[in-house]
């Protein structure tokens, strides 16, 4: 096999230094129910449900829910900002990934449930940001998400799975994650 072009192709790469930054942040939380109660909730439909301000459009889902291969866009006003997101991998009750497209910036995403011996599951978050440019290196030097955002989140998924309502946008939970309102 002739393999000059990709060998030439990978050895320009690996010569230099990568120009674009990468950053992994993982986070775990637990709640008191099962995968099967957790799961529909991360759904892009789902979450207006749950987090308080998110909106989004969906661009293609069979079902209108969460699926494998479902697509959906964020507008700029919306807090998580503008992006055009797609299911890369959907396992009932047990995990999904979406990739989110900007402009300057990709995140992979993974989220796992596991069922606990004593009834409760635990979630694990694991996010990959690309810097797709030079300004994306800059998002990515201002990524300082911290425990305590996504213990927000766990709180949200909580509050939502206990009372069956939003949790306030003014609660100090959401102050977490949006700042002071």
């Amino acid at each position: 096999m002739d393999t000059l072009k990709s060998e030439r192709i990978v050895q320009d790469y690996l010569q230099h230094e990568p120009k674009y930054k990468r950053k992994i942040q993982e986070f775990s939380g637990t709640l008191d129910t099962t995968p099967e109660k957790i799961f529909p909730l991360l759904c892009p439909a789902r979450e207006a449900d749950w987090i308080p301000g998110w909106d989004c459009k969906l661009i293609y889902t069979e079902s209108g829910y969460a699926e494998d291969k479902c697509v959906f866009q964020t507008e700029k006003s919306d807090h998580m900002g503008e992006g055009l997101w797609t299911f890369t991998g959907f396992k009932l009750n047990n995990s999904i990934e979406f990739v989110r497209f900007q402009q300057d910036l990709l995140t992979h995403c993974k989220i796992s449930l596991t069922q606990n011996k004593d009834g409760t599951t635990t979630t694990s978050w694991k996010y990959i940001y690309t810097a797709l440019s030079e300004k994306g290196n800059k998002e990515i030097d201002s990524i300082h998400v911290e425990n305590k955002t996504f213990n927000a989140i766990i709180k949200m998924i909580d509050h939502y799975l206990k009372t069956g309502k939003s949790i306030s946008k003014f609660s100090p939970s959401m102050k977490m994650v949006h700042g002071p309102q």
